[in-house]
């Protein structure tokens, strides 16, 4: 409903300009001046009652607690806009300015919209999640199960949690062995087993075999809660954009309503009372905002079309102004600085094997597992003719799947050390000697056939291309960068990163960009897990990887297409053009109010001289904002011809605002 409001003031406001520059260019006269006027008052006044109302109880709201908000500029433009219309309808002298009202409602309009749609997309997000997990299964004294609402559990329950179910609450696991994928939670990238005795967070999920949960906590106290509530009350949050302007409207304000009575004094002891209600209620029209709002909306609109041609979606205009301003860049690293899918990074098999007929065994049971590691050996596949039976899961283990294969039928299992139950460890020690093994964290993956280990391969994250590019992009633009990950130290060492922490909780990462900022820096946060949530939200900017989990992409200012970390750099740069095109258009702008002003105060302003000059101003605004996307398109191709990698990768269908 509100987009419908907001539409139906542009389409108003876009006529009552046109008829409005008409009416005082060629002021109409007799039953024709009495129609054109009465037609923009209507339409004025109806898009007032629209759209306008919040204008009112904002600015009244904020008024009452003794504030002075950007709401009450906008309602004193209205009423002088409305108020001189008035005046000169009923008297016959002077320019009616009522397309001003339908301008002003539009403008205000379209930025409520907006970010009160972000604020609500955000906390839908966290409460989607919370819902999630909200509910459990719990185990009673004599071991039968009962469904529940989480936070009915208490410290001591036990709840159990099937395959592929979500952990709905803090604890130790009780029974059970099973694959845990922890990564939303602590960024761990590959599932690790949960025994007996081990912690497990809610957020988690049991990916092979059910397990048997005591919670540690009850179960509003978790901390997958703490997580959202840190998520929800930066959301709440007033923005550093609203409080910015808030600012300027405090001194603003009451300057214009000062300059306004004073024109109104002194003319009416002048000239008399009726010169100086339209001297004063002059002032009031042209210190209106309109050329200003157009100034930044057109530049706003260009940079979020120069961000989406580089894979880049803002969720907001105010995301260009905090890129401008960021000066630390914090990554994440599993999923954010690594591909979602690992890579094999060795392969060798027992003497006397043929390599490409395991290789296609393995990728042919691998295509049947969701497994995250299974994703680093489906493409082996395309070699020998494999026919898959029976395949399942061994709980903290790995698969096994009976296969045929060139006439023979056999049993395959490839996971962990798990596998090698019955094997004779000299075997396995024969082939990890002879593996070469990079620097960074990895993974053994075991392959045995008939009870007789066939192949060793080693598994790790893999790095994004566009990492050393994008680090060295930031370093050349004095930006400083960091990575923050709740992985292990060995896995993140890898990144070699002199600036890396590892081992970090969600809460740690917030806590960390905080103290970051209370420094005095200004952290642009890009990241892709829940875990990432807090840290995204406290940051002063931040970008969610698109193929990431849902809350952050609701939290962040926008969401990286494409996975080219390089497009982070490229998007300060455009930032940092964009609010410096976007401040010399308002100071354009502002001379022009200004000279209106003066004209006004000076009782010179004909209605003739209004028109033209409220419609070179808007012109002169416009067609510079337009030439300064032109000039951002031009930068875009400048720098695909640098690197010709670029061209054609990053084509991307639209902003979302």
């Amino acid at each position: 409903m509100e987009w419908v409001r907001l539409g139906v003031a542009a389409v108003l406001a876009g006529q009552g300009m046109a008829f409005g520059i008409a009416a005082n260019v060629s002021p109409p006269t007799g039953v024709e001046r009495w129609v054109l006027h009465g037609v923009l008052g209507a339409s004025a006044l109806g898009v007032f009652l629209l759209a306008g109302l919040p204008i009112v109880r904002e600015a009244w709201r904020q008024a009452h607690a003794g504030r002075v908000v950007v709401e009450q500029l906008f309602l004193a433009g209205i009423a002088g806009a409305f108020g001189a219309s008035v005046h000169a309808t009923l008297t016959g002298h002077g320019d009616v300015y009522y397309e001003v009202v339908a301008v002003l409602v539009a403008i205000y309009t379209l930025g409520t919209v907006i970010g009160r749609n972000r604020r609500h997309a955000a906390l839908a997000s966290a409460d989607r999640l919370r819902r999630e997990f909200g509910r459990c299964v719990r185990l009673t004294c004599c071991g039968k199960r009962e469904a529940c609402p989480t936070a009915d559990v208490m410290e001591g329950d036990r709840v159990w949690v099937g395959a592929g179910d979500g952990v709905p609450v803090d604890g130790l696991v009780e029974e059970g062995v099973a694959f845990v994928r922890e990564t939303p939670m602590t960024g761990e990238p590959f599932p690790v087993v949960k025994r007996p005795g081990d912690r497990i967070l809610a957020g988690a999920h049991v990916m092979d075999d059910p397990l048997v949960v005591r919670a540690t906590a009850s179960g509003g106290e978790r901390q997958l809660d703490r997580l959202l509530g840190v998520v929800e009350a930066a959301v709440a949050r007033p923005s550093d954009l609203q409080r910015e302007a808030d600012k300027i409207v405090g001194w603003f304000l009451p300057a214009v309503m000062a300059a306004a009575v004073l024109v109104f004094v002194c003319w009416t002891l002048a000239s008399g009372w009726r010169t100086g209600l339209f001297n004063g209620l002059a002032v009031l029209v042209v210190a209106c905002p309109c050329a200003m709002g157009l100034a930044t909306p057109i530049g706003i609109w260009s940079g979020l079309n120069a961000l989406a041609e580089r894979g880049i979606a803002a969720f907001s205009g105010s995301f260009l102004e905090r890129l401008a301003r960021v000066d630390t860049v914090v990554f994440d690293k599993t999923g954010t600085l690594s591909d979602e899918a690992f890579s094999a990074v060795d392969f060798a098999v027992v003497e006397g094997c043929d390599r490409e007929e395991i290789r296609a065994w393995v990728a042919a049971i691998e295509e049947r597992s969701r497994h995250p590691v299974a994703a680093a050996f489906r493409e082996w596949g395309g070699g020998a003719r494999v026919e898959v039976a029976a395949v399942a899961t061994i709980p903290g283990v790995g698969v096994r799947a009976g296969i045929l294969s060139k006439g023979r039928e056999m049993s395959l299992a490839v996971g962990n050390r798990g596998v090698l139950e019955g094997v004779a460890a000299g075997d396995s020690s024969a082939l990890l000697a002879g593996l070469k093994r990079p620097a960074g964290h990895l993974h053994e993956i075991f392959v045995v056939v008939d009870g007789r280990l066939v192949a060793v391969a080693l598994v790790r994250e893999r790095m994004r291309d566009s990492v050393a590019r994008a680090r060295q992009a930031l370093a050349e633009m004095g930006m400083a960068v960091k990575v923050m990950t709740g992985d292990r130290a060995d896995s993140a060492s890898v990144l070699e990163l002199a600036d890396c922490e590892a081992g970090l909780t969600a809460e740690e990462k917030a806590r960390r960009v905080a103290a970051s900022q209370d420094g005095g820096a200004r952290v642009l946060f890009v990241g892709d897990g829940v875990n990432d949530a807090p840290a995204m939200a406290t940051a002063f900017a931040s970008v969610a990887m698109s193929g990431g989990a849902a809350l952050p992409r609701e939290v962040a200012d926008a969401a990286l297409y494409g996975g080219d970390l390089e497009a982070v750099a490229g998007a300060v740069r455009i930032g940092r053009r964009v609010v410096g095109g976007i401040r010399a258009n308002l100071l354009f702008a502002a001379v022009y109010n200004l000279l209106g002003i003066g004209l006004a105060a000076g009782g010179v302003l004909h209605p003739v001289a209004a028109a033209v000059l409220m419609l070179v101003s808007s012109v002169t605004v416009s067609w510079r904002a337009l030439r300064f996307g032109e000039a951002l398109k031009e930068s875009r191709a400048d720098d695909q011809a640098m690197d010709p990698l670029k061209a054609g990768a990053r084509d991307f269908a639209a902003v979302r605002l």
